[in-house]
């Protein structure tokens, strides 16, 4: 018995001499009759077309009239109109992101919020796209961030032949006044030492909590000792700390993610400016550093969480580090 082809997978028959189709499709059984001779040049040729039905049913736009498959494939990829097709677009971007900028829209804010933008406009073509951004309130900056992403994004699609135009071309970016930010001040040196005492000696730290305090006062006191990222510190590994030649390496990290901040979806990449640095391991940093890398291997974490996790640093500054700085302010305050 002949084995039943896969959901949405093309057969290639010879029926009399010439080339026909066969395929199944949400419970229909669809047949296509190919007018051309069933020959090796024809039957690449046929392959072409028999891809061309597949992608479209992976992509859920199958022509069930079977009237977009019936021409050339050069002619199947004119006939297409992204334009008017949904999430068509998005694809080309998706597409564009990832294999000509070397990005990912899963893992890059920018090219994420230009994509579900993309998805949110749902039709788009050369006569609204620069009404669709328009239409938008973003705040200048915003604005202009998009509006240079999507004209390279727009210069591809012409380039590729599947826009004639570039209508966002002659759009000018939007002068607005940059607001100005309040300006922060660093801790002062008897500031740090308080909140690194506070760490130390579990001053704020509830007695019922079944994680202390004290825990995170290696990773608070590198921090403030070398000034490293938190993704920095978080993503320190074992073998970066060279004992004998009194370095450490900060080479990447371990960044958040756009879904979630915590250790199974931090992202593991390059350090911000893409560049490696060396730290000196100085005496103090090599007495805190030294109990947390003894005997471990190399790919493990320097810090890591009481549960042996990647610290997660949006809840280490919401439950720990703010609730320290509070009682620290209202004891300045009292005294």
């Amino acid at each position: 018995m002949g084995r039943k082809n896969l959901k949405g997978t093309i057969s290639i028959l010879n029926d009399r001499g010439r080339i026909r189709l066969r395929w199944r499709y949400q419970g229909e059984r669809y047949s296509l009759n190919l007018d051309r001779h069933y020959s090796r040049s024809n039957l690449t040729e046929a392959r072409k077309t028999a891809l061309q039905i597949e992608q479209d049913i992976l992509h859920q736009q199958f022509d069930t009239t079977l009237n977009k498959y019936n021409g050339k494939p050069e002619e199947l990829l004119q006939q297409q109109n992204p334009q008017q097709e949904k999430g068509t677009i998005v694809q080309y971007f998706e597409e564009w992101t990832r294999v000509y900028k070397q990005m990912d829209c899963e893992k890059h804010t920018n090219y994420n919020s230009v994509r579900n933008m993309l998805r949110k406009w749902d039709k788009i073509d050369v006569t609204n796209i620069h009404l669709k951004l328009n239409a938008e309130t973003f705040c200048g900056a915003t604005y202009n961030r998009r509006l240079t992403m999507l004209k390279d994004f727009v210069k591809w699609l012409v380039k590729s032949g599947v826009w004639q135009c570039n209508p966002l071309e002659d759009i000018s970016p939007k002068r607005y006044k940059k607001p100005k930010q309040s300006k922060r001040k660093p801790f002062a040196e008897d500031e740090i030492k308080r909140i690194l005492e506070a760490f130390r000696t579990d001053a704020y730290c509830s007695q019922y909590s079944p994680f202390k305090h004290s825990h995170y006062y290696p990773f608070i006191y590198f921090i403030f000792k070398t000034g490293v990222r938190n993704a920095e510190a978080i993503g320190l590994r074992v073998g970066n700390v060279d004992i004998a030649n009194k370095t450490v390496a900060i080479k990447e990290v371990m960044a958040r993610s756009l879904g979630s901040t915590s250790s199974a979806q931090r992202i593991r990449k390059e350090t911000k400016n893409g560049k490696e640095r060396y730290l000196p391991l100085t005496s103090d940093l090599h007495s805190i550093l030294y109990p947390l890398i003894e005997g471990r291997g190399k790919e493990a974490l320097v810090f890591e969480s009481p549960t042996g996790l990647a610290i997660d640093d949006h809840n280490f500054q919401r439950r720990i580090f703010k609730k320290i700085l509070k009682e620290l302010t209202c004891c300045a305050i009292r005294n």
